[in-house]
């Protein structure tokens, strides 16, 4: 099992630099940001100039790059003795346009955590990205687990009274929800639930102490019921026809019939051994459930306020702001290829009968 999880990383590493290398490539297609920063009229071509200097824009492609990607510290020597570096290499050390060079100020490179200073916000990204962090995975983990469980425990009982009501009235809800638009859903949710039954928050992650702090879960979970099941319905209606497929196949496999015919309960053959490998396929789409987790999350955080990871991101890409957007797609593209490797992990808990050689 370690060396094929250390395999598997090891083979996630060209992956990630070409994901690294594609983003940044649609991110300079996008424009100069600095049109959208200096959005004044009548500003002059110096000040635009010095911005874009300021900024790292106007560098070359392959620069700005490597500058992102592993800082800019190994890019200048010192040439005093000092202990600090203080002459460019490959860089213009010109910070503020002025025709003089200027010791900038150092970038470790994202491979060592450091994003950049947001061109927008003026703090350094890593900051912002922690920041909202925890409202993005309290989302996240609550709408999987609850989505996972559902639909689960609705797939087996389905295919064990199939035929019934409860099968179809399973599968056409699975359907409905399925083609249920997530903005439409979330909208009428809360004109239902918080404009018109007052039942919830119409918003926000929480209301805001003197500190600018939110409290504990327990004691704001009312601000987390609306977005949490707009995030699961899509997992309910996925995994419940899913798991139902693949225990209709199960439960006609000869050793079901064996194991029913030495005279174990139902409940024991359907729970311990058809679920049990009828849980292969719903661990494959566990680890693109994690991605289109935050992928939805963009949508509900954004029409619900809740300021996680999507919101942030959205409102960085609406004003150009890179370094944010950046970040935002190297988490997404991490938490990707560690979802997959988690669904092959699975596979030897699920099924001992699989082998990681």
């Amino acid at each position: 099992m370690f060396q094929y999880v250390l395999r598997r990383l090891l083979q996630s590493i060209p992956i990630f630099f070409g994901i690294t290398l594609f983003s940044y490539v649609l991110m300079a297609a996008a424009g100069n940001p600095v049109a959208q920063l200096v959005f004044r009229p009548g500003v002059p071509a110096e000040e635009r100039a010095r911005l874009e200097i300021q900024l790292g824009v106007n560098d070359p492609f392959h620069v700005q790059y490597l500058r992102w990607l592993t800082g800019d510290d190994w890019m200048r020597r010192d040439t005093d003795g000092d202990g600090f570096a203080d002459q460019c290499v490959v860089l213009a050390c010109d910070a503020d346009g002025d025709g003089q060079n200027e010791q900038p100020g150092e970038r470790r490179g994202i491979i060592r955590g450091d994003f950049g200073l947001s061109f927008t916000r003026n703090r350094p990204v890593s900051d912002i990205f922690w920041e909202r962090v925890p409202a993005t995975l309290e989302l996240g983990f609550a709408s999987l687990i609850l989505g996972t469980v559902l639909g689960i425990s609705a797939g087996i009982l389905a295919a064990v009274t199939k035929g019934r009501w409860f099968d179809n009235v399973t599968r056409v809800f699975a359907v409905a929800l399925t083609a249920l638009p997530i903005f439409w859903f979330a909208i009428m949710l809360l004109l239902l639930f918080a404009v018109q039954l007052r039942w919830f928050p119409i918003g926000d992650r929480c209301r805001l102490s003197l500190d600018d702090s939110c409290p504990p879960i327990w004691e704001r979970w009312n601000y987390m019921v609306l977005p949490v099941i707009v995030l699961s319905v899509g997992a309910v209606a996925g995994y419940s026809r899913l798991m139902r497929a693949s225990m209709l196949d199960i439960i006609h496999q000869d050793y079901i019939r064996t194991a029913n015919a030495k005279g174990l309960s139902s409940r024991l053959v359907w729970f311990k051994h058809a679920a049990r490998n009828a849980l292969i396929p719903v661990a494959t789409s566990l680890g693109p459930a994690i991605t289109a987790l935050l992928g939805g999350a963009v949508v509900t955080e954004r029409i619900f306020n809740y300021p996680g990871l999507g919101l942030t991101s959205l409102t960085a890409l609406s004003q150009r702001d890179y370094p944010v957007v950046m970040a935002f797609t190297i988490y997404a593209a991490i938490a990707n290829i560690l979802g997959y490797l988690l669904s092959d992990i699975l596979y030897g808990l699920i099924d001992p009968r699989i082998r990681f050689n």
